[in-house]
Parts: structure tokens; sequence; C-alpha cells
């Protein structure tokens, strides 16, 4: 049996209206015990609204729109106020739609409204929140790398500093802000998937947060992060995190039955064409199709993601969700740590297909919570 008394465990944070229901739930996250809450940076959702319709949710009679999210930082800020003890994390924003210096600003304000609680989730970026509103995608892993050097140029220096990159050039900058707790940056946790991704975790990185990995993918990708920090001579401390979407139900007939729903397939689609091509199948959308590069769901029609939906196969749906008990998910969960995790987020999608099962879905994640709280 492995030892899960280490593990951290977070639940995303709160970031649909109405305000009251998040500040509710952001204090329930605080007093169950969540290390984390884990807040997307999205102004476009993951499904085509085309198939937003009754027939394919039942969400849609609650909320207009798939695309429906609170801006991230405000969301944060306010759930720091309402809470005492939950960390709060980025996951992920991104240097594209906000400049890096708006970036260092802004969570060293996070750091000293939430006391010190606030976790620096970024990566590349997202194509979907990016292209559709005018903005470069091209060259996003090296726009990153730029960001990241003037961040920590930003963070170590209160004077006026230049900065002569191939994205940015800054000539006497200034940003004096410091963090709540002298010398204690807010940890920047990086989301990176590919090679040049991972070696940029390992220079920058204080955590590491990726998502939708196999435990034994997860197991190498970490080592290899580990191996490009013993060549860097790093010597901050470092966080293995992951971030990994869950149908909880006490019944396994009950998981099996919300992962056929259209919309649990629908959102299956983001897994990338590799992992269909090492299943022995071939991604509706193309044999080098890669969700975070390539998916604008707003650019397909309803009939084009219906005929997708119709070619999930049941291997993919069983790797994109953690799916069944809290007995079965501590199973899992101990497969990760055996191959490195330090942080969970566990992202309860339960109640978007079948809202009738979201409360029995709580009380597994609940269980979960308890048992590794209590070891």
């Amino acid at each position: 049996m492995t030892d899960l008394s280490m593990l951290e465990i977070g639940a995303p944070g709160p970031f649909l209206p109405p305000w009251d229901n998040v500040e509710k739930n952001a204090r329930r996250i605080d007093q169950l015990g969540y290390d984390s809450m884990a807040f997307p940076d999205h102004f476009a959702g993951f499904v085509p609204e085309s198939i937003w319709t009754s027939d394919i949710t039942p969400l849609s009679f609650l909320q207009q729109s798939p695309h429906t999210y609170f801006e991230v930082m405000t969301i944060m800020a306010a759930c720091a106020v309402v809470t005492e003890n939950v960390r709060l994390i980025s996951a992920v924003t991104e240097p594209i739609r906000r400049h890096p210096i708006l970036l260092a600003q802004s969570f060293l304000t996070l750091d000293h409204i939430s006391q010190g609680r606030t976790i620096f989730g970024i990566g590349a970026g997202e194509i979907e929140n990016i292209k559709p509103y005018g903005l470069d995608y091209s060259h996003q892993v090296g726009k990153l790398h730029e960001a990241l050097e003037i961040i920590n140029l930003a963070w170590s220096t209160h004077e006026p500093f230049s900065y002569d990159g191939k994205y940015w050039k800054l000539k006497d900058a200034v940003m004096s802000l410091r963090p709540a707790i002298q010398g204690r940056n807010p940890p920047i946790w990086i989301a990176a998937h590919g090679p040049k991704m991972l070696k940029l975790t390992a220079q920058f990185g204080d955590g590491w947060l990726p998502t939708l990995l196999q435990p034994r993918d997860y197991g190498d990708k970490l080592k290899t992060i580990i191996k490009h920090r013993e060549e860097l001579d790093k010597q901050n401390s470092f966080t293995a995190a992951l971030w990994n979407w869950c149908i909880l139900d006490d019944d396994p007939s009950e998981c099996e039955r919300m992962m056929q729903t259209p919309l649990a397939r629908a959102f299956a689609l983001l897994y990338p064409s590799s992992e269909w091509s090492r299943l022995g199948y071939e991604h509706p959308f193309g044999s080098d199709f890669y969700s975070l590069r390539d998916y604008i769901p707003m650019r397909y029609s309803r009939e084009q993601t219906l005929n997708a939906m119709e070619l999930v196969p049941d291997e993919v749906l069983r790797e994109f969700y953690m799916c069944g008990s809290s007995e079965t998910i501590i199973k899992m969960l101990e497969e990760y740590v055996r191959n490195g995790l330090q942080h969970i987020i566990l992202w309860n999608t339960t109640g978007m297909f079948d809202l009738e099962r979201t409360r029995s879905s709580f009380k597994v994640m609940k269980e979960i919570l308890d048992y590794i709280k209590n070891r």
C-alpha cells in the first residue's frame, strides 16, 4: 500500500456566476480542508456552443453558454478574501493576453490579498483564448521563456531595468512591489507537456502542473524535469502537481453510463491525437491534432462535432477520466504517487453529465479527501 499522507489535494475554484454561489463554495472548499483551489483563465470554453443544447447537456438550462468565466485575477482576489487556509492557483494563465510586467504585479498583489497563499500557474496558452481575439499565438513557448525571465527580473530589483528580447523590449522599466512575506515570491507552477516546456519548467518553475497524463507518462516526464533541474543545479523546492478530470459515483454502472453521455464524449475530444494513436485510433480532427494548439471550438459546426463525438472510443474515455468510487480513485492516486505526484487537483465533472448525481459525487470526493487527510 502506497502512503498518501503527504499527498496534497485541491479542487477547482468556483468561476461561474452568480457571486453568491462562488462565495459559498469557496468558503466550503476552505472549511473542508482542501489544500488548494485552482482557477481556469479562459475567455472561451472547451465545447462548441452549437452543441450546448438540452439534448446534449442539462447544463444548457442553467448556463446560457459554455463560454462563461469570471476573470481569473478578480475572482482569485475575491475568494482569497473569504477564505483563510486554502491556496489559490491560476490554472493556468499565459503571457500573451497579459504583459509579463502586469503578471508580475498582479500575482504579487494577489499574494498580499491572500497573505501568501497564491500560486502563480502559467503556461504557453491555448489557441482558443488567443487567436479569435486578434492576438498572435505563434512562438508561444519562446514568449513564455522571455516572460518568465522578465518576471524574475522584475521581482529581483527595485531599480529601473531593461530587457532586450525577441518578443519584448523594455527600457528603464520599474516595478517595485514585493511579496507579502519578505523573500518569498509566489511559487511559479508551469503547465508543461512537451520537451521544450519540461526544460522550461526545470529552469523557472517551483512546480509542475500538467493535465491528462497517465501515471507512467507522468512519472517519465517528471524524471525528465528532475534531470534538467540537476543539470541546472536547481536547489529550490519543487512540487509535482496534476489536474485531472473525474466522474465519481459509488455505482460503477452509473460511472460507465455518465462516461458515455454526449458531453463527456465531447470533452474527450481534447485528448491529443498522439494518445489516440497509441491506443490504436485516429483522432477525428486529424492525426496531428493537439487541442491546446489547434482547437477553437467556436469554429466547429454542430454536425462536425456530433460526428466526432460518435467516434470517441471507450479506451479514450477511460484514460481521459478518472472514473469510479472513492476506493477506485484512491487506488489510482496511489499509482500516481508512486510516480512522483505530490499535489492533485481533482475536477469533479459528474454533475455536467447528470445533475442528479452531483450530491452523491461530492460525497465520494469528501471520502477521498478524508482518507488522504486522515492517513
